[in-house]
């Protein structure tokens, strides 16, 4: 029929042309019009052009009969609905991805460059993509055997892989053909079913179709075309009129690549000589007028652009009335800006004869990764409205984990990790806590509660594969070491093993009976049957409900898009494995990869609203403002990359041999050839400004550099750059205010630059603080501002609060206090608040120790009983005793995780070893030194239900008393000039020296307070009359299994690794008691003593520190005492400091393996929190200030 082209740059009015050419068309009665646009904004398109031509015709009762607005594929849906030629039923695009999977598990054997690829993540969407791209460039099957065939034999090496490639894409592509044919199903082609309809439209009476003559189409937006669409649109030329609106600026018959509008006049010069070689008539062509309604500058811009492309020339004129260029400190910031932009422009275009509406205002980026997640925290801040097109994949939805979790179960043999995986989305909720409708949030909360107590149980014992499965409850033991007794564990086992049981009823048996499916749909039943009765398919209801109650909209319907997509994708399922045999790996990969690539639907909320559009996609007048983000050099012009199957030059060689209807498009050089082009689409999208913004800074990107483009218009067109910095207390207030809720904010910014500065606050931002505390946001402006005065220092306790907390009375234990001394408010939280960890699987620090105490003291206590020495034990006997002991202590339910699995049997392997090792070196030590065990774990105070010798009671005011509680590990003694020389000996598990400077500061109290309760409690302890009692010291014995050098195997070598370390008495009686095997010129295996030539044994350092006289032990006691008091008073005073301790020497915090840092918050960088800084003191001045006098 006919042809006829619109054209014009972007300085003239296409809409107003097209609307033109529309309404001249409708003036006969019987004309229809049908507007063609692109399908990413047919809607706001729509909107344009129905209200435009309905304002142009000036009808009070205008009608759409004759005039729509379609995509392409929704025009194909308009012919070919009415008419019935759809076709056959259509895959959808997770049946797609099944029924290729399935023809890839097929051809496998017979690929050879793909067959490693098979597996790779999206490789299958990688084919659907591309087979795709082969339909709409109207390229097939039968194309690629045309090529193979065409000179094999004298074909480059690249060729022939080319070839190779293109030969395996036509074998699967085949394959997924027939497999479609198999079940009558096809890949929906729109285009080509409503070419090959209207081809016919003339021909067949039988349709009762009217014919197209009467009918104009305007194709407007586009400034290229797909093979199909450039098929569809000559068929259009032939049976009806078809009018193009293309962007460009004057008609040419040559094109130069170069050109600005080279696509659209490539598009022009190929539609125009179809349309002469088919004897179409074409028109002349209509131009658009030049724009009247925009900014001075947008003519002035749009010139420059188009002539800058051959030469870069300074602009005459300024075009700054109608472009800002922003450099902002980071995305966030530079959101922030333009959100507050945007409220000043609304609010400013009130008292104007045409205001802005927000759904005037767009904002552009190539950029969505990075600005998408900010923007609405930002413009919920601003309260703005707007409309985010983002697509958002379903994997992170709750219904595709639980899916996701129940097929890792069977999987991996119900792993923890995947058990709670499944049962943490909260979709299964046991029918033993389901209520009603009115109730359920009640029955889940209830079910969250017990999951939380089964979690912590599970992770403390290890439960998982067998122990969820079999039939048997679990029996919890749980053992308080400190208190050392079995805690209470029949409620919390009965609880925790309800939920186990519900989890073997309905998860295990379903996998059971799934794993025993016959056919692909009996597995797709049973999972169906499964989700509905155990509640999945309600649960999302509830949650849907839930939603809308809210005014959640968008997360209602995406909770049931979730579902609809997984029933759809069962029945795509069905529809292509049928009754074929069941393969659970096979069901659980197609299930999974299907609903991982599936994607939300969404649609807008709301008419007005800031339409945030990709930048790409921009196009001319397409709102009044415009803000382009994210410009920077390293975003715009794009670094494309092809991630397609195909390479740029394989498509080259590809369309080599296709005629010139048939193609498929190089979309890496056509992106890069048409970056100008888009940048002159963006700064022409908006008819009175146009903002480019970019930030400097980003993530670990510093200093970074603007968009060349950018850059061009700062250089050629004299446009300044703008830093628009961050809020400072210089800072022009207008550029950071935009809301209430927003000025809490800046306001909490601005006080806190106030107190570092300290200066006052500037007048006008009282008067904002002012008016905030008067709005609404007045609340939370004076929760948020407290902060800038609160310090984070905790209050303390009422003595009466106190006391509810510790009782009158305090009842602690030696490394209790210790904690105290540490930092007063992990003492707060540890046994005040009692607050605990989570305790995981394991053999932790504690069960180690307790471990090794038992041992030792059973082993010396068996000596004892069987009334032996250690110096008398021959080496069999002591390996009997040891035996013996760790068979008893194995049996002990406090130790039950040691045979709990392979490793902790190892572990137990590992600590029998240390035991023997141990064992050997007491046994060593014995024939060494006159002193000799004679108490082991003795306890003093009361721990739990067993009360020892009194210990120490310390009087801390007229009503309250402490009690320090503990045990002792060993007490040796020894006979020396009448008096009996006494020695407390404590085990640890790890390396421990004995610090003055931290027992003098209250960090180290255990040796000195269990020398003073042996001392104290000697008679009643020992049994003796009135023999004179005498300090001989107390030292640490480190229990381990050392790593000995191969070339010290000399048995005083290995002895050395066991050395006690501690506070040694300084007297050459004990001198004498401590080893007695010290040859002349020696040193002591034992201790830190030597025998000189003379055979005198004296210290092996002249000034040791670790030896004390009588005297100095007697004040170390009395001074220890003193800080157990002076810690005692102040923890029952109610005292809550935050003051952990820093020893500045070795660099020791408290806080380095706290676990309450999450709860005090404690932060050096406050002034208010600071360490407790412990410097190192010298014997000589901590004994200055315990005795009062000189060191001697």
């Amino acid at each position: 029929m006919t042809l006829q082209f619109i054209i014009g740059g972007g300085e003239t009015n296409h809409h107003e042309a097209v609307l033109d050419q529309a309404s001249t068309w409708l003036e006969t009665s019987d004309h229809e019009v049908f507007f063609l646009v692109p399908n990413y904004n047919k809607f706001e398109r729509e909107m344009e052009l129905l209200s435009g031509l309905k304002n142009k015709r000036n009808q009070p009762h205008f009608s759409t009969i004759h005039s729509q607005v379609y995509s392409f594929h929704r025009l194909a849906w308009y012919f070919l609905q009415r008419t019935g030629k759809l076709g056959k039923e259509q895959v959808n695009e997770a049946g797609a991805l099944l029924l290729m999977r399935k023809v890839l598990s097929q051809v496998k054997e017979e690929l050879l460059l793909y067959r490693r690829e098979i597996e790779q993540s999206g490789f299958v969407a990688q084919l659907l993509e591309l087979y795709q791209e082969f339909q709409i460039g109207n390229v097939q099957l039968e194309d690629f055997m045309l090529i193979s065939s065409e000179e094999g034999s004298t074909k480059a090496p690249r060729e022939n892989d080319v070839q190779l490639k293109l030969r395996e894409l036509q074998l699967i592509f085949s394959v997924y053909e027939q497999e479609l044919m198999k079940r009558e199903l096809e890949v929906f082609q729109p285009l080509s079913l409503l070419t090959h309809y209207l081809q016919e439209l003339d021909n067949d009476s039988s349709t009762g179709e009217s014919s197209l003559t009467n009918t104009l189409f305007i194709i407007s937006g586009f400034s290229s075309f797909s093979a199909q669409e450039q098929s569809l649109i000559q068929v259009l030329m032939e049976k009806s009129n078809v009018c193009i609106d293309l962007l460009m600026d004057r008609s040419n018959d040559q094109t130069d690549p170069l050109d600005l509008f080279y696509e659209g006049k490539e598009t022009y010069q190929l539609l125009k000589t179809s349309a002469q070689q088919q004897k179409i008539p074409v028109y002349f062509d209509k131009k658009a007028q030049i724009l009247t309604e925009v900014a001075p500058g947008y003519h002035a811009l749009a010139s420059y652009w188009q002539k800058s492309q051959q030469q870069h020339e300074l602009l005459n004129g300024r075009i700054d009335d109608f472009v800002e260029i922003w450099q902002a400190q980071t995305p966030s910031e530079e959101l922030r800006q333009i959100a507050i932009e945007i409220k000043r422009l609304v609010v400013n275009s009130k008292h104007t004869p045409t205001p802005l509406a927000y759904r005037d205002i767009q904002l552009l980026t190539l950029n969505p990764q990075v600005y998408y997640p900010l923007i609405p925290t930002i413009f919920k801040e601003m309260a703005l409205p707007y409309y985010l097109d983002e697509n958002k994949k379903m994997d992170q939805h709750p219904l595709v984990e639980l899916v996701q979790g129940l097929f890792a179960l069977p999987k991996y043999h119900y792993r923890l990790k995947d058990i709670f995986r499944f049962l943490r989305s909260e979709l299964y909720i046991p029918s033993d806590w389901q209520l009603s409708e009115k109730n359920w949030q009640q029955g889940r909360n209830a079910f969250r509660r017990q999951l939380d107590l089964t979690e912590n149980v599970a992770l403390a014992h290890q439960f998982q594969g067998n122990a969820w499965i079999k039939e048997q409850d679990w029996q919890l033991i749980a053992y308080d070491f400190e208190a050392e007794q079995l805690e209470d564990t029949k409620r919390l086992t009965e609880e925790t093993n309800q939920v186990r049981r519900a989890f073997r009823r309905d998860i295990v048996s379903f996998a059971t009976r799934l794993n025993n499916a016959q056919t692909m749909t009996q597995g797709v039943t049973l999972f169906y049957e499964f989700l509905v009765d155990n509640g999945i398919e309600q649960q999302l209801i509830f949650w849907r409900n839930q939603e809308v109650e809210r005014g959640n909209l968008e997360a209602a319907r995406n909770h049931e898009q979730t579902w609809d997509a997984l029933m759809t994708l069962l029945d795509q399922f069905v529809e292509i494995y049928g009754e074929e045999t069941f393969e659970l790996s096979l069901f659980e990969d197609m299930l999974t990869a299907g609903l991982a690539n599936l994607q939300f639907g969404k649609i807008p909320t709301a008419i007005d609203q800031i339409q945030i559009n990709p930048l790409d996609l921009a196009r001319p007048l397409q709102s009044k403002i415009t803000f382009a983000i994210g410009l920077d050099e390293g975003s715009f012009p794009r670094k494309v990359e092809n991630k397609t199957l195909l390479s740029s030059d394989e498509r080259t060689y590809l369309n080599s041999y296709l005629p010139p209807e048939q193609f498929i498009r190089d979309h890496h050089e056509t992106t890069i050839r048409n970056e100008p082009f888009v940048a002159y689409s963006v700064f022409l999208s908006a008819s009175q400004k146009v903002y480019l913004t970019y930030a400097k800074n980003q993530d670990e990107k510093q200093n970074i550099q603007a968009s060349p483009y950018v850059r061009r218009l700062i250089q050629w067109c004299h446009v300044p750059e703008q830093r628009r910095d961050t809020l400072t207390l210089a800072s022009p207030f207008t550029h950071h205010i935009g809301s209430y809720r927003g000025l809490v904010r800046q306001l909490n910014s601005i006080h806190r630059q106030v107190q570092e500065e300290k200066t006052m606050l500037p007048k006008p931002w009282r008067v904002l603080q002012e008016a905030l505390l008067q709005s609404s946001y007045g609340p939370l402006a004076k929760k948020v501002l407290a902060s800038q005065v609160r310090k984070n220092i905790p209050q303390p306790l009422t003595a009466v609060m106190a006391q509810a907390l510790y009782g009158q009375d305090l009842y602690t234990s030696v490394s209790r206090m210790e904690t105290f001394y540490e930092c007063e408010y992990k003492y707060f939280a540890n046994y005040g608040l009692r607050l605990k960890e989570r305790e995981i699987y394991g053999l932790n620090a504690l069960v180690t120790g307790e471990f090794f105490h038992d041992v030792l003291d059973r082993f010396l206590h068996l000596v004892l009983q069987e009334g032996q020495q250690l110096t008398s034990l021959t080496e069999k006997q002591k390996n009997d005793f040891v035996d013996r002991v760790l068979k008893e202590v194995f049996g002990l339910q406090q130790y039950h995780v040691l045979d709990a699995s392979p490793r902790m049997q190892f572990i137990r392997y590992q600590l029998a070893k240390t035991i023997e090792r141990v064992t050997w070196a007491l046994h060593k030590q014995s024939d060494k030194t006159a002193l000799h065990p004679q108490k082991t774990e003795v306890l003093f105070g009361q721990i739990g239900k067993n009360v020892g010798i009194p210990g120490l009671e310390l009087s801390l005011n007229e009503q309250s008393t402490l009690y320090v509680r503990g045990k002792i590990d060993r007490i040796d003694t020894a006979e020396a000039n009448d008096a009996l020389w006494l020695s407390v000996i404590d085990y640890k598990s790890s390396s421990r020296q004995f610090d003055l400077t931290e027992a003098y500061f209250g960090l180290a109290m255990q040796l000195i307070t269990y020398l003073d309760v042996a001392l104290r409690d000697a008679t009643q302890l020992l049994g003796i009359g009135e023999q004179k009692i005498k300090a001989a010291g107390a030292y640490y014995f480190h229990v381990h299994n050392p790593l000995i050098d191969p070339k010290e195997t000399q048995e005083e070598e290995r002895l050395k690794a066991f050395k006690y370390n501690g506070l040694f008495v300084d007297d050459q009686t004990a001198f004498e008691l401590y080893d007695q095997s010290i040859e002349p010129s020696k040193h002591s295996v034992l201790f830190p003593l030597r025998k000189n030539k003379d055979e005198v044994i004296t210290k092996s350092k002249k000034n040791d520190a670790r030896f004390y006289t009588e005297e100095e032990i007697d004040w170390l006691r009395k001074h220890n005492e003193k800080n157990l008091v002076h810690g005692g008073q102040q923890i029952l005073s109610g005292e809550v400091k935050l003051n952990p301790y820093y020893k500045v020497k070795d660099k020791k915090r408290a806080c380095e393996l706290c676990p309450f840092r999450s709860v005090c918050h404690f932060d050096v960088m406050l002034k208010e929190n600071q360490y407790h800084r412990i410097e190192k003191l010298e014997k000589q001045e901590i004994m200055k200030r315990i005795g009062g006098g000189e060191d001697e």
